[in-house]
């Protein structure tokens, strides 16, 4: 009786995968599909983090649709790690939006190399930018890590070609992007040293919009400004309609979901596992279903998990169900449904990135979180198979011997020996011993031909494939059940 409940899984947990599906990608307060007259505003404060790129990936693929006027993105940031700041950058180079940074009032690291993304840089008054040479923060929190020469030299060669392509792309000085990165890299107008070897380059407000010949544009930035305001006036929005994206609640929830993906994924599987072990649907798989369900919400909200995902998901589930209820035994189709379920889950956790041309000078090996985040998913998806693995192999080993279990099974047969009588004589126990012919697939109900007569039964352990002789072992009441009949039985009258 292990799979009787299957149906009623597979189509819950469809309804499940696409409910999440349906849901809105944050379910937060967006504005109206006209953009028109709007301004965008991203704040990045304090450290670039996962969580942050949410409310990137929320506002970008809105601006893609709704074209607003202006995206500025406002920076208060140490900085952050290299592949958050290489999503955020291909986000930048995908809208065909002006994109404005404002330092307010720092954009250290991964910071400045964000604006030098954008179209145009603003400093507040006070504020600085630079310092963005990459480094590798140990482990265990004991600072920053110690690494080998060739090691520092292939992390630099990729942000020092990044900054590069950064500033060709958007008309900044690739000597001053580089300085900023590169320790050995001198950066000085005319006779002017604004940085000297051995130091990373760091410019204030004043040193950034200073014009030192025999150039005739500022440094770096193209305006001191006080607020957003007089940027917006800077740039001739100064009507425009500000919109401020910040982390909603559902963002915030999502922020944990991903964090225990693995956890829930094997829980999740877990119920359903236990479902299938117990006759009917209860508690366990509702449970399943409801995790699930969390999960793929959670990835969703996170900007991971599209509905091409989801539908991969329940792609895998009717395969898998045709396999199990049509096909008899475990073949390609089966095999094929858990590759679009273990693919589907796998994908819905890595980022859909937009397409663009790459950077002018940087090879695109070289941009590697896409790989990273594949990775990243496949171990996550690992890691939750052996969750589930382990606590199957736990339930299965100390559940049965639980007192908490012995109290949801009856143990005592309800025999006429002990007083119980059936509600009436059914009539089958004259089938019990015969033979008969399965009219359908037993999975494990089915229909058994015993002679001109169809019978309902079930088998008493696996499929039992059409046209098998089988011989009915058991009658309780209305339930007949059967098994294979043995090669030297001969095929009773009955049956003839």
């Amino acid at each position: 009786m292990v799979k009787r409940s299957f149906p009623t899984i597979l189509c819950a947990l469809s309804i499940a995968v696409l409910a999440a599906g349906l849901l809105p990608r944050s379910a937060v307060a967006e504005p109206a599909s006209d953009a028109t007259g709007k301004v965008f505003v991203l704040p990045i404060q304090g450290p670039i983090d996962k969580s942050m790129l949410f409310i990137f990936r929320r506002a970008f693929r809105l601006a893609k649709k709704t074209q607003p006027e202006a995206i500025i993105i406002d920076l208060d940031t140490p900085g952050g790690r290299l592949k958050e700041t290489q999503e955020i950058i291909d986000w930048i180079r995908s809208v065909d939006v002006p994109v404005y940074a404002f330092v307010n009032p720092n954009a250290i690291s991964a910071g400045a190399i964000i604006s030098l993304a954008s179209d145009a840089i603003f400093m507040s008054p006070g504020s600085s930018i630079g310092s963005a040479m990459p480094i590798m923060l140990s482990r265990t929190g004991g600072g920053v890590e110690q690494l080998p020469d060739d090691v520092k030299e292939k992390m630099l060669s990729v942000v020092r070609a990044m900054v590069r392509g950064l500033a060709q792309e958007n008309g900044y000085s690739e000597d001053l992007a580089e300085a900023m990165v590169d320790p050995d890299k001198e950066y000085k107008i005319g006779e002017r040293v604004l940085c000297a070897e051995g130091e990373l380059l760091n410019l204030t407000a004043m040193e950034a919009i200073e014009v030192i010949p025999p150039q005739e544009a500022p440094i770096l930035s193209r305006a001191l400004v006080k607020d957003m305001s007089a940027l917006l006036a800077h740039v001739d929005l100064a009507d425009a309609e500000i919109v401020r994206f910040e982390e909603q609640q559902a963002e915030k929830l999502a922020r944990w979901i991903t964090m225990i993906a693995p956890i829930l994924l094997a829980l999740g599987a877990l119920g359903i596992y236990i479902e299938f072990k117990t006759p009917g649907f209860g508690l366990p798989g509702i449970a399943g279903l409801t995790l699930l369900a969390i999960f793929f919400f959670g990835h969703f909200v996170a900007g991971l998990a599209g509905k091409e995902d989801m539908a991969l998901v329940i792609v895998g589930l009717i395969l898998l169900g045709v396999e199990i209820f049509v096909i008899p035994g475990f073949g390609v189709v089966g095999l094929l449904g858990l590759v679009c379920i273990v693919g589907g889950l796998v994908l819905g956790m890595v980022p859909h990135m937009p397409q663009g041309n790459p950077l002018p000078g940087v090879d695109p090996k070289q941009i590697t979180y896409v790989a990273e985040s594949l990775v990243i998913a496949l171990a996550q998806t690992v890691g939750a198979g052996l969750i589930l693995v382990l606590l199957a192999w736990v339930l299965d080993r100390y559940l049965p011997k639980m007192s908490i279990y012995r109290g949801l099974i009856l143990e005592t047969s309800l025999t006429s020996e002990k007083g119980y009588t059936s509600s009436g004589d059914s009539g089958f126990d004259r089938f019990l011993s015969q033979v008969g012919v399965a009219a359908t697939p037993l999975r494990p109900a089915g229909i058994v031909m015993v002679g001109d007569e169809r019978v309902d039964v079930v088998s008493s352990g696996d499929l039992i494939p059409r046209n098998t002789r089988v011989k009915i072992i058991k009658v309780e009441g209305s339930r007949i059940v059967v098994e294979p009949a043995p090669p030297e039985e001969g095929t009773s009258e009955s049956s003839q």
